[in-house]
């Protein structure tokens, strides 16, 4: 049950589910499309974005949206798919290898996942939320507490006082109360 209620309270601080302010910054244009929000149904939500990729195939902004919509309705498979074609057209973008590697884990495939969030972590290695959700997999996808451990401490030492590092503080010390659990 603890790591039930772990991990969801996490995935808030996991997911950069749709593009952060500075990513929004970095391109050109507005994102158009609204945030889901409960009011909003994701069918007609979905509907209406792949109407507006059938105009613009290879438009990131709403094959990005598309993939975060798929995402909160937790329809995984789908959310990876269109992760992927994010990443084909823009490879750099740390967070959707974030995403695409929780959406991994969610479908099953954690080796997978971490491999994503590896091959995010080589194009930025200073983006502090791909290495929580690295321990987040690592610990409850794998059972690898070391190297969850190794991740967190790493979000944490990037910046301690941002909700990010806060939320790797607090799997630290899930894991040393754990542990001392263990050892006793």
């Amino acid at each position: 049950v603890g790591v039930a209620v772990a991990a969801a309270l996490a995935l808030p601080v996991l997911t950069g589910c749709s593009k952060p302010d500075d990513a929004q910054k970095a391109q050109p244009g507005p994102v158009s499309t609204p945030a889901v929000s409960p009011q909003v149904n994701s069918t007609t939500l979905i509907d209406d974005l792949k109407s507006r990729l059938r105009e613009n195939p290879n438009d990131v902004d709403i094959l990005w949206r598309l993939a975060d919509v798929y995402f909160e309705a937790k329809q995984f498979a789908e959310s990876s798919e269109y992760y992927k074609k994010v990443l084909a057209i823009r490879p750099n973008e740390t967070d959707v290898y974030n995403d695409l590697g929780l959406s991994q884990h969610y479908m099953g495939n954690s080796d997978e996942g971490v491999r994503y969030l590896d091959e995010g972590i080589k194009n930025n290695p200073y983006h502090q939320r791909i290495w929580l959700t690295k321990g987040f997999i690592m610990a409850y996808g794998m059972g690898d507490l070391d190297g969850a451990k190794l991740a967190w401490e790493k979000a944490n030492a990037l910046n301690p006082e941002s909700q990010i590092g806060k939320a790797a503080a607090d799997f630290l010390a899930q894991f040393k109360s754990g542990a001392n659990a263990v050892k006793k």
